[in-house]
C-alpha cells in the first residue's frame, strides 16, 4: 500500500485509494511533489511534500512539558 507522501509522479498519485480528503469547504490532497490545501473562498496553497512532511511531523510529535 502506498502512502500519499510516497507519490513521486501522477501514476503513483492515481494508484492511491484516496488522493485527498475534504470537510465542508476545506480539502487536502496530493499531486506529484506537492500537497495542496484548498478552500472554496480562500483559494489554494501548494506546499512541497518535503516541507509538508516536516510540518506534519512537528504537529504530531509529543511536546515535552517543562
Amino acid at each position: 500500500m502506498k502512502r500519499p507522501c510516497d507519490c513521486k509522479d501522477q501514476v503513483d498519485a492515481n494508484a492511491l485509494n484516496e488522493q485527498g480528503v475534504a470537510i465542508n469547504e476545506w480539502s487536502l490532497g496530493v499531486e506529484p511533489a506537492v500537497v495542496y490545501l484548498r478552500h472554496s473562498y480562500y483559494g489554494e496553497v501548494k506546499i512541497p511534500m518535503t516541507i509538508f512532511k516536516t510540518f506534519a511531523e512537528w504537529y504530531l510529535e509529543d511536546q515535552d512539558e517543562e
